[in-house]
């Protein structure tokens, strides 16, 4: 996995915000870079597929995390 703790926080704020509020340009360009860190054809995936790969991404990150304190 590609993405520092520091953008994996970054990625779910702009998650968490694009379900309650749309996101502006500047956030969605940065949502695609984060996403595009991990997996670079997913650059041009409509905002709503970048979404689902990004929570999916978030899941992975956690699980990793939890797996890496046993």
């Amino acid at each position: 996995m590609y993405l520092t703790p520091q953008e994996v926080e970054r990625m779910e704020y702009l998650l968490g915000k694009s379900r309650l509020n749309h996101l502006t340009n500047n956030e969605e360009y940065a949502l695609r870079d984060l996403i595009a860190k991990e997996n670079p054809s997913a650059k041009d995936n409509s905002l709503d597929e970048l979404i689902k790969f990004g929570l999916i991404l978030v899941g992975l990150y956690i699980l990793s995390k939890a797996l890496s304190k046993k």
